[in-house]
Formats: C-alpha cells, sequence, structure tokens
C-alpha cells in the first residue's frame, strides 16, 4: 500500500506540472495556429481579387500579375497540404487544385473569385479562425495612422498617387478603385497589414497592436464610400432583411459584392453605411443579435443536411453571443437565463439526433423568443444601481469560492504539519494564477482573440485536472487518520523536510485551482461593464469589493477553524473537503467541454445546483458517481485499509 501511495504521490506532481504545461501551451499556440491561416487566407485572398488584372476573357492581360496568381496557387496548395488531415483539408486540397487548373486554363476571374470565397469561408468556420476587432474601431486612429505609414505610396486620398509611388512595381493599391472595393473584405485588409505582400514595397505591420491594425484596416476600407452609396439605407436596421450584416463577424469577411448578391441592392448599401459607421456593429444588443443571427444559419445548414455544420453553428451561437450577457441576465432574472441556456443546450442535442427540419426549426423560433424576451429584460434594467451590485458581487463569491477553500486548506495543512516557512510555495502559485489570469485576458485583448470554446476547453482541462488532483490529495489525507499510517507519519514526516517536488506541486495545485477562475471572472466583469452606466458602475465595483473583503474573511475563518482542529481531526475534515472539491470540479469540467461542444449533454430530470457543481446530465454524473465509488473503494474496500481501521 505505501508502494502504491509513493508512486501515485510523483504520478500526481507530474500531472500537475505536465498540466500547467499544457495549459500554457494551449493558449500561446493559438497565436502561431491563427497566423498559419491568416497566412494561407490572405494568400486565397489576394489570388480572388487580383487575378481580374492578369486575365481577361481567357487570355494574359498582364504576364507579370498572372506569373504571380501562378505561384501564389501552388503556395495555397502546399499550405492546404501541411494541414492535418480531416474531411475540410481533403475538400480544401480539392479546391487548391481547382484552383490552379482554373488559372492554368486561364479561366473567367468570376469562377477564381468563386472558388476563393468557398474557400475562406470554409476555413474560417471550421478552423474557427478570429476575424473580428474585440472593439469599436477608431477611424480617426485609423486616418492618423494611414497618413503616417500609408500615405507617402498610396496618396492623400488613398488614389495610389502617393509620393514615393512612381516606378514601384507593382503600383500601389489605388483604394477609391470601386471594383477592387467591391472584392475585399475588412478581414482580408486586416491581414494584408499583418502579413504584408510578399515581393513587393508592401511591409508587415504585425508590431502594431491588434486595435491598430483593425482601425486602419476599417478606414481603408471605406475610402472608396460615397454618401449616395448609403443614402437610401432605412433604419431600424436589425429589423431589415440585411440585418444579418450587423453580425460583425460576418459583415468582416464579407465583400461588397456578396452582400449584394445575397441582399440586393440594400445589402450593397448597407455595406457601405456600416464601412463608414463600423459603431453600428458593437451595441449593447449585439451578443443577443449575434445568437438570433448563429440560429439562422443553423436552420440553413441543417436544412442543407450538414450537420456538423449546424452543430458548430449552434455551439458558436451560445458561447460567442448569449453566453456574453448570460450573467447580466442572470441578475435580473435567473429563471429566464437557465431556460435559455437549457433550450440551447437541447437545441445542440436535437441536431445530432438528427430530428426533422421542421421540428429544428420549430425549437429555433423558440430560442429567438426567448432572446427576445431577454433583450427585453435587458433593456427594462440596465444594470444600474443593485442589480450592478449583487451581480458582481456573486460573481466574484461564486468563482472565488472553490479557490479560496483549496488554497486556505493547503496553507493551514502546511502550518499544522510545522512546514511555515513552505508556505511561499502557495502564495508563488496562486499569484502567479492572479497575473497568468490577466495576462491572458490582456493578451485575448490585445493580440490574439481566445474563443469561446478554447476559453471552455481551458477551464474544463483545468478544472478535471483539478478535481485529479485533488482527489488524490483528499485520499492521501483521510489515509492518514488511520491508527497506523497515522503513527507512521507523526515518526516520519512531521520534522522531515518536504521534497522540492511536493512543494511545486502544491504551487501547481493552488495556481490550477485559482487560474481556471480569474479569466472567466474577468470576462464576466468584462460584460458586466459594458451593460451599466456610470451610477452601476461604481456599484459594481462596489460589488467587487464587497466580494473581495467577504472572500477574505471567509479564509480567514476557514484558516482559523482549520488550526484549532487537532491535527488528526484536521487531516480527516480537510480530507473530507478536498474530495468533495473533486466532485465539483469534475462536474463543472464536464460542462465546460459540454458548453464548448466536446462532450455530449445527455439531459436528466433532476434540480441543478451550481455551487456544487451538479448538473442535470448524465455525463457529468456518472464521472462523480465513478469518484465517489472510487472513494468508497479506496476508503473502505482496500484489505490494508479494513485491518488499519480494525487497529483504531
Amino acid at each position: 500500500m505505501r508502494t502504491i501511495i509513493i508512486y501515485a504521490h510523483f504520478y500526481m506532481v507530474k500531472i500537475i506540472l505536465r498540466s500547467l504545461l499544457f495549459l500554457l501551451v494551449f493558449l500561446l499556440s493559438s497565436s502561431t495556429y491563427s497566423a498559419d491561416f491568416e497566412q494561407l487566407l490572405q494568400l486565397i485572398d489576394y489570388v480572388g481579387v487580383d487575378y481580374g488584372e492578369a486575365v481577361a476573357q481567357g487570355a494574359v492581360i498582364n504576364p507579370g500579375e498572372y506569373e504571380e496568381m501562378q505561384d501564389f496557387a501552388q503556395g495555397i496548395a502546399q499550405k492546404v497540404g501541411n494541414l492535418e488531415l480531416d474531411e475540410h483539408s481533403i475538400r480544401l486540397l480539392k479546391q487548391s487544385k481547382d484552383l490552379i487548373n482554373l488559372i492554368e486554363n486561364k479561366a473567367d476571374p468570376a469562377l477564381v473569385r468563386s472558388i476563393t470565397a468557398d474557400m475562406r469561408v470554409a476555413i474560417i468556420n471550421n478552423y474557427k479562425v478570429t476575424v473580428v476587432p474585440r472593439n469599436v474601431p477608431d477611424l480617426k486612429l485609423g486616418a492618423m495612422l494611414y497618413k503616417q505609414n500609408c500615405m507617402s505610396c498610396h496618396g492623400a486620398s488613398g488614389d495610389g498617387l502617393g509620393p514615393l509611388a512612381a516606378g514601384m512595381e507593382p503600383a500601389p493599391i489605388n483604394f477609391l478603385d470601386k471594383e477592387r472595393y467591391a472584392q475585399r473584405t475588412l478581414y482580408g485588409l486586416y491581414n494584408t497589414i499583418t502579413q504584408g505582400v510578399s515581393g513587393t514595397t508592401m511591409g508587415s505591420y504585425h508590431e502594431m497592436s491588434a486595435e491598430d491594425r483593425w482601425a486602419l484596416a476599417f478606414y481603408v476600407g471605406q475610402l472608396a464610400v460615397k454618401d449616395s452609396d448609403y443614402a437610401d439605407v432605412n433604419a431600424p436596421f436589425n429589423e431589415s432583411d440585411t440585418a444579418p450584416l450587423l453580425d460583425v463577424r460576418k459583415f468582416t469577411v464579407t465583400t461588397p459584392a456578396e452582400a449584394e448578391l445575397e441582399f440586393g441592392s440594400e445589402g450593397r448599401m448597407m455595406m457601405a453605411l456600416l464601412r463608414v459607421n463600423p459603431e453600428s456593429l458593437f451595441n449593447s444588443e449585439s451578443p443577443l443579435l449575434f445568437s438570433r443571427h448563429r440560429l439562422d444559419d443553423v436552420r440553413r445548414a441543417y436544412s442543407k443536411g450538414d450537420q456538423d455544420e449546424a452543430y458548430r453553428l449552434a455551439v458558436e451561437a451560445y458561447l460567442e453571443g448569449f453566453e456574453l450577457v448570460e450573467q447580466g441576465l442572470d441578475a435580473v432574472d435567473p429563471e429566464l437565463r437557465l431556460e435559455i441556456e437549457q433550450a440551447m443546450t437541447g437545441l445542440r442535442n436535437m441536431i445530432r439526433a438528427q430530428v426533422d427540419d421542421t421540428d429544428l426549426e420549430a425549437e429555433i423560433i423558440n430560442i429567438k423568443g426567448l432572446l427576445d424576451i431577454a433583450s427585453e429584460r435587458l433593456d427594462e434594467r440596465n444594470l444600474t444601481g443593485g442589480a450592478a451590485f449583487a451581480s458582481a458581487f456573486f460573481i466574484l463569491l461564486r468563482e472565488g469560492l472553490e479557490a479560496l477553500l483549496v488554497v486556505a486548506a493547503l496553507i493551514a495543512f502546511l502550518v499544522k504539519t510545522e512546514h511555515r516557512a513552505n508556505v511561499r510555495y502557495l502564495h508563488f502559485g496562486w499569484i502567479g494564477a492572479l497575473f497568468a489570469g490577466g495576462l491572458t485576458w490582456w493578451a485575448s485583448v490585445s493580440i490574439v482573440e481566445i474563443s469561446g470554446a478554447s476559453r471552455e476547453v481551458t477551464e474544463g482541462v483545468a478544472a478535471l485536472v483539478a478535481a485529479s488532483v485533488l482527489f488524490y490529495v483528499g485520499f492521501w489525507l483521510h489515509d492518514k487518520t488511520t491508527a497506523a499510517q497515522w503513527k507512521a507519519f507523526i515518526e516520519k514526516s512531521m520534522h522531515r523536510a518536504l521534497s522540492t517536488g511536493t512543494l511545486w506541486g502544491l504551487a501547481g495545485l493552488s495556481f490550477i485551482a485559482v487560474y481556471r477562475e480569474v479569466f472567466e471572472t474577468i470576462l464576466f466583469f468584462q460584460a458586466l461593464w459594458v451593460q451599466t452606466d456610470d451610477s452601476g458602475r461604481t456599484m459594481a465595483l462596489a460589488g467587487i469589493a464587497a466580494g473581495a473583503a467577504l472572500l477574505t474573511v471567509l479564509a480567514w475563518i476557514v484558516f482559523r477553524l482549520s488550526m484549532r482542529l487537532p491535527l488528526r481531526q484536521f487531516f480527516s475534515v480537510s480530507g473530507l473537503l478536498m474530495f468533495i472539491l473533486s466532485l465539483v470540479f469534475a462536474g463543472k469540467g464536464v460542462a465546460a467541454l459540454q458548453e464548448a461542444g466536446y462532450i455530449y449533454v445527455t439531459p436528466v430530470n433532476m434540480p441543478r445546483v451550481d455551487l456544487l457543481g451538479i448538473y442535470p446530465n448524465l455525463q457529468g454524473l456518472l464521472l462523480q458517481g465513478t469518484l465517489l465509488l472510487l472513494a468508497l473503494f479506496l476508503w473502505y474496500g482496500l484489505p490494508g485499509r479494513r485491518r488499519s481501521g480494525a487497529d483504531t
């Protein structure tokens, strides 16, 4: 038995350290992963837009441009060939070969634009490429950046006739060209600014912040727009047929020509208006509008028989839309929040169950009706005063309580076992988690956007790792309460220095327990902030302060009560606490992965208890039940445990 425990001890330390490495690599790799697809999308966009300048009516009209199109098409095929082999990459590889053949055969530019548009949409949707700015692009900032970095080549008006343009080959782009304007997406412009264009004087501006690059892209993207281009657009925009363009994720990857093809002349005019007035894309109602538009996309994809795409869109409708206002709605109508969450989960289950189109459409209509009610409830109470205070207070209390219990119990353990000097390792862990959580949030705003699915996966993995470690720690503590194990522990461990691996393992547990809460808490506060007025924000800050004060008091109470317990009772109580927390983390880990769409949801008819990590679905309950049975076996089923128990 002792050998098993020693082996498990080293094994759990390895799990902690490897899990920390996994979380770090997972978050950092998203930046590199995104950059690879940005380069691929840039090549695809470049070919789709510029091929028409190389070929017309089946003949080459610009040999240099045509040769460049051939090279870029080969580069696209090479990059697609490097993707992990799956159904999406296989289809992209076929399309890239078709693209090469179209260019070799000097096909009509419309055919090239069509295939490159299909490839662009497929890559963005299937590989979850981030294609939107986090905040409203500042056109004044864009104008200033244009003057500093672009005017010398592209000219003050964007006509491509700047003072340095003479003799450049190829010549600087004329941003006033209506035909080119109609074929460019804002994301394509952003990508070109980020990556530069190989073989030209257009360099990379990756050193700019993402906010600056988006501001410059939006500014350049509206230079060709005139007031007459959108004079006939009528408000309210969200009630018109072109309302889907208000989805910023659709807007930034749609060309004006594609908008006209899909929505007619009104789509072209709406595109012009939104490029000149991007603030219309970023109103406080946009998360719910985004969910509504994604639900329409779900219906269209499902009716076409593409169930995988419909499921992906259903997950996105929740994570990138409704979840952003979930905490605000919870403050004014928690029952409605729960009803919408359950309905959106049920929608994903219906897609997997392959229900009839009419049944799915009826459920989508029902959810959209609930979202309309949510919008009205949020409008009725703009989270001012008491609502903002309560929301901020309970967000911090709910998210911080579990982490507090873990850290406080570990600190008490070290102090009770006369290892007070090593408490600093736990402080390293939780303080590092606060810093890492803030840094992750900053990176998601300033460097690379972390999608809702990535957030949930990170939280889910961290929670499951924490659950496994807490389960082990709980068993280890409880194991020491038997007479034989207690005597051995007192004789050998009380005054012996803890190993470096053990101390850093405890620091790692402290880090994981806190980090999984920090990032999501910041996001919830960010969403709360945009739903409140100035007075409401003051009350929200007061709620945060009150929540932090209560957590501090609770930490002090837990610590003091722990110190008053006899050591053996402390081990018993702490072991039970760690085990309960492992069940909580296990339930929340499964729930997070279910929200990200990685684990199926099988509903069961029972109450939901968020505080205890109990959710009415079979998968989470099965894991928690398995942990409970395993604990009973380890506590009472092992022969060694039964003999030790007989000695007490």
